[in-house]
């Protein structure tokens, strides 16, 4: 389950469907509440983590089993048989039950390797947990950050269509030039060309976010859970996320793709000194009766024992091969795990540096300039329809504004998004947003 300050995370992604424009708010409890069950809902309807919570079942159920004694052997012969059919008058007849009682080690080694596969399924089914979750916070952040450009965009529209109807009546009365008309449209198409692309990445993230749901009798139901969590909007985003991330240490350590490298090295570990058990001599011994036939006639029954050694050192070649490839196999799931480890660091540190760079890139937007700076938007189309701002002027100033809340809208975005990434322990499976 997701913690408590990832889920604080997750309420403040939502912040960016608000205009920049808003001041902040406090956070919605059930915001929250809503986050986390969609989340839940995603993982359960996740065809992916439902498979990896089979295999850790059926992993802990062969871990039960594992270096158990083995069974016992029951054995029979039958020697001398008249006609080949006549059982009775067989000229020997044995029953033997035996067992294999010295097993040079291969049972705790069995035991060890199993305890290590059931950590390695745990680890899959953590990691499975982790990547769901980061890509449901990525798709999220996108959809809602994309929703939030095309809203600001949509406003910058409004404002140049008031602009137009002014200067239609200024060019009409023959106080504004036709190139000022065309350079106005010119700048409307500009943004509602911006506008259809984010409003089509909005929709391709929110169909890429449903999709995780899949499809079932609960579909509907999480897709009404999904249209809540995309149309709320709790606090801004600088509310809930720390200027400070944690220790890129702490975030491996806590990090399930770690535990999956780990978990691979020591099972390559185990799987070797099971190698060497299993070439280890073994005994055998059997207990049993035996009928045959007497000198005077007729059949004595006396009781048999067996011993059966082997003798590993009679195939020294095939001996060697297997050690050696447990060897080396555990030499490079070792190597492996160290270079996953790094390739999980190098990204953990990445995303730690894309978080700080988005945060001193937001640091630099100051939240009163840009509430003033929106309430002049008014007071700039006034003056434009008085004629004492010129169509340049206002144009410059809506396009500058607008960029700004923009910057400042993606800057949160990517911040949350790296920030997503590093609660998650994620390196890898990114998606392209």
């Amino acid at each position: 389950m997701p913690s408590c300050r990832t889920l604080g995370a997750l309420a403040a992604l939502l912040s960016f469907a608000a205009p920049a424009s808003l001041p902040a708010q406090s956070t919605s409890v059930a915001d929250t509440t809503t986050v986390t069950r969609f989340r839940q809902a995603v993982l359960r309807a996740s065809p992916e983590f439902a498979a990896r919570r089979a295999e850790l079942a059926a992993a802990k159920a062969a871990a039960r089993g594992a270096g158990a004694a083995p069974p016992l052997v029951l054995a029979a012969e039958v020697e001398e048989v008249p006609d080949g059919i006549d059982l009775g008058n067989a000229g020997a007849l044995r029953l033997e039950v035996g067992r294999e009682w010295i097993t040079g080690g291969r049972g705790p080694a069995r035991r060890d390797l199993a305890r290590v596969e059931t950590e390695e399924a745990a680890a899959r089914l953590a990691l499975a947990e982790q990547r769901i979750g980061a890509r449901m916070d990525r798709l999220l952040v996108a959809a809602l950050g994309n929703g939030a450009i095309a809203a600001r965009l949509a406003a910058e529209d409004t404002l140049l269509g008031e602009a137009e109807g002014a200067l239609r009546a200024r060019f009409a009365s023959g106080e504004a030039r036709y190139v000022d008309v065309l350079r106005l449209r010119t700048e409307r198409l500009r943004v509602r060309t911006d506008l259809a692309v984010a409003l089509t990445d909005e929709r391709v993230h929110r169909r890429a976010l449903l999709a995780l749901i899949g499809s079932g009798d609960s579909a509907r139901t999480l897709r009404a859970l999904a249209d809540s969590v995309l149309a709320t909007a709790p606090s801004t985003v600088l509310d809930h996320l720390p200027s400070s991330p944690p220790q890129v240490d702490s975030l491996v350590a806590r990090s399930a793709a770690a535990r999956l490298a780990e978990a691979g090295a020591a099972r390559a570990e185990a799987t070797r000194r099971l190698r060497r058990a299993e070439a280890a001599p073994s005994l055998t011994t059997g207990l049993g009766v035996q009928r045959f036939g007497a000198e005077e006639g007729g059949f004595q029954v006396g009781p048999t024992v067996s011993l059966a050694v082997s003798l590993p050192f009679t195939a020294p070649g095939a001996a060697r091969a297997t050690r050696e490839s447990a060897d080396r196999s555990a030499e490079a799931a070792r190597l492996e795990s160290v270079a996953d480890l790094a390739s999980l660091r190098a990204a953990l540190e990445s995303a730690r540096d894309r978080y700080e760079g988005a945060r001193e890139r937001l640091a630099v937007f100051d939240a009163a300039l840009l509430q003033g700076a929106q309430e002049e938007r008014e007071s700039a189309v006034a003056a434009y329809r008085a004629g004492e701002l010129s169509l340049l002027e206002l144009l410059d100033f809506e396009r500058a504004l607008s960029r700004t809340e923009i910057s400042r809208i993606r800057s949160r975005v990517e911040a949350a998004e790296a920030y997503a990434e590093l609660m998650s322990g994620d390196s890898g499976d990114r998606e392209t947003d």
